[in-house]
């Protein structure tokens, strides 16, 4: 008999907050526990899987390419100090990580001082505050594009951009008319830029039920109750290795971490792909179990999260 107690139990022992827990087997709910007052919850970095379901719905559309580079798309605002080597970044570089900026770039510290809220780092100047875009294009690059990961949400900014451009409104706009409502979820909130775009790598607030549902789509190859919502292509391109990976996690050693990343999807040490977003947030998907495994947390060492998944839900599937 399927029961989440252990986690729930194991998770209190080891003081992890978890907020929310569910878990879906051949379309059915297994199991849902809630644990906070707060239904919508900041998905962080899950957040970029719902860009790239975005983009490849774009792509199927025929509105977006992977070999489109963000140069073409923006020529207005490229400033002179602008690295070459952007000229080579592709939308797949940025969906792969791979854009070729070495460090972790638009995180917390640098968003406080673009929105005005910080000015503890220089060289940040009004313009850069005004339109993202450039102070993404002037961030140094060392190395080149597609030849490391590192992670960040840089690249997931631009292409959150392209595709903002590509088809002429809001990506929040454009997922809640084709995935959301069809769905039969509320218009989530998804906080913007100061300029009006929305932020996708970060700040979407869902309902857990609306994560298990994205996992279950992936997991039926772009279907979820019976209405297609991705191409089979896109799904296949998007949760297998395209790149190696690397560990993240600021809790300590994360092995889950270091077994690839596809398109703003990573892959599961056992089987399978995940969605993942800092403090543990996860949408995890095993296609060999059909089965989706999703958490809302609050917790530094997302590792541990996923330890007792594997060990105390996952066994039980």
């Amino acid at each position: 008999m399927f029961s989440l107690d252990s986690f729930v139990k194991a998770a209190k022992d080891k003081k992890i907050q978890i907020d929310a827990v569910m878990a879906v087997q051949d379309g059915k709910i297994l199991g849902l526990s809630r644990f906070s007052d707060e239904i919508y919850h900041n998905v962080y970095s899950v957040a970029k899987s719902y860009l790239a379901t975005g983009i490849g719905m774009a792509v199927d559309e025929g509105l977006l390419k992977l070999e489109d580079k963000p140069v073409d798309f923006f020529p207005d605002i490229l400033p002179d100090s602008m690295d070459e080597r952007w000229n080579k970044v592709s939308l797949y570089h940025l969906l792969t990580m791979t854009s070729g900026h070495g460090e972790q770039l638009l995180m917390a510290r640098e968003r406080k001082v673009l929105r005005g809220e910080s000015d503890d780092i220089p060289g940040i100047t009004d313009e850069m505050k005004q339109e993202w875009l450039i102070y993404a294009f002037t961030r140094p690059m060392v190395y080149e594009p597609g030849q490391q990961f590192s992670y960040g949400n840089l690249a997931p900014y631009v292409a959150g951009r392209m595709l903002e451009k590509a088809i002429g409104e809001s990506p929040l706009d454009y997922l809640y008319e084709r995935l959301w409502k069809p769905m039969g979820h509320v218009k989530p909130r998804w906080d913007p830029d100061p300029a009006g775009h929305i932020f996708p790598p970060s700040y979407l607030f869902l309902d857990i039920t609306n994560m298990a549902a994205l996992g279950e789509m992936y997991m039926n190859k772009g279907v979820y109750k019976g209405r297609r919502y991705l191409s089979e292509e896109w799904v296949q391109q998007a949760t297998t290795v395209r790149v190696p990976s690397v560990e993240i996690n600021p809790g300590g050693p994360a092995a889950d971490e270091a077994c690839g990343y596809g398109f703003y999807f990573w892959m599961n040490k056992k089987e399978g792909f995940r969605a993942y977003g800092r403090e543990g947030q996860f949408v995890i998907v095993l296609p060999e179990k059909n089965a989706v495994i999703a958490t809302q947390a609050m917790h530094s060492d997302c590792q541990a999260v996923l330890d007792l998944l594997w060990e105390h839900v996952e066994p039980q599937l």
